[in-house]
């Protein structure tokens, strides 16, 4: 089995790709080439923006609370798109093409320089397992075949249907947990992530996942506790942020000195309730590792 690729190295594995076929269009003057490349452009460009928009900024902004690198982000990637828009209708060989081609280029390499010098470092010190993000980023990339795997695991039936395997005394508590993710599905499970929705949901800490590696979703502040504490993970905020009402809700997770503000199970469950947010997490990488993965899903997320 191939080694993970974490999220990092995974993204820039994709800014390469794409730099080098913006300068392979630049370089052919062939009218089929310039077709043939001009779609790759645009059909690279489009998923390597569409899964960092659904993962790794929200990410980014849920677990820094730096507003400014998402929003640069955001803005970068629409003059990107709207780029994208007009290429294809473009005539190939035509210098109006390889002036919009190479203007996309400077765009992108602006933007990917923002994101590895500025946005990547800031990951890092969040202390997410990033082997794990970058698992999470690649399902984006091919939904087909994390639904296949979910399928065949259990992990995808969402909450009406789950076959975590439970202790006998935890049946009842379990099944009205069930039936409340049920009902929180049904009503806010257009606005969340293909992740959230694709996830084995866990409703009490009594339910186990079925494989190493599986995405895993819950709204139980007593199963996000007991994973934190098998982590010796405490709640927490970022600095200068308030500690009676955190916006931004992170762990503070032993050798990470993110120097961040330490807060109350109380006030950081209160703000996972209030937001209706959903925890996207792992208990073991798949190679049978603890993980520290964990992202929070909203569906009432702002996308700008």
């Amino acid at each position: 089995m191939a080694e993970p690729l974490n999220a990092l190295e995974l993204l820039r594995r994709d800014h390469e790709r794409l730099k080098t076929l913006v300068r392979r269009f630049g370089e052919d003057d062939a009218e089929d080439r310039q077709r043939e490349l001009c779609g790759q452009i645009v059909n690279e460009l489009r998923m390597h923006t569409e899964i960092e928009e659904q993962l790794f900024y929200p990410y980014l902004r849920d677990s820094t609370g730096r507003e400014d690198l998402f929003q640069e982000a955001t803005l970068e990637h629409q003059t990107m798109k709207d780029l994208l828009d007009r290429l294809p209708k473009e005539k190939p060989g035509t210098p109006r093409l390889r002036a919009m081609v190479k203007v996309l280029g400077e765009y992108l390499d602006l933007h990917t320089q923002h994101e590895e010098r500025e946005i990547f470092p800031q990951v890092q010190q969040t202390g997410v397992d990033l082997d794990a993000l970058g698992q999470a980023l690649e399902a984006c990339r091919h939904p087909d075949d994390a639904a296949a795997s979910s399928s065949d695991s259990g992990a995808g039936r969402g909450a009406g249907g789950s076959t975590a395997r439970r202790d006998d005394g935890s049946r009842k508590d379990a099944g009205a947990a069930a039936k409340d993710d049920e009902r929180f599905l049904k009503e806010h499970g257009e606005g969340l992530s293909r992740s959230a929705r694709r996830a084995h949901w866990i409703h009490t800490p009594e339910d186990k996942p079925e494989r190493d590696g599986q995405t895993l979703a819950t709204r139980s502040l007593e199963v996000i506790r007991r994973w934190a504490e098998d982590r010796k993970a405490t709640p927490a905020t970022t600095p200068g942020g308030d500690a009676e009402h955190p916006r931004v809700l992170r762990f503070d997770f032993p050798g990470f000195d993110n120097k961040l503000l330490p807060v109350s199970w109380e006030a950081w469950g209160g703000t996972f309730e209030q937001r209706k947010l959903v925890f996207i997490f792992q208990e073991k990488t798949r190679d049978g590792r603890q993980s520290n993965f964990f992202i929070l899903d909203s569906p009432d997320r702002e996308e700008g």
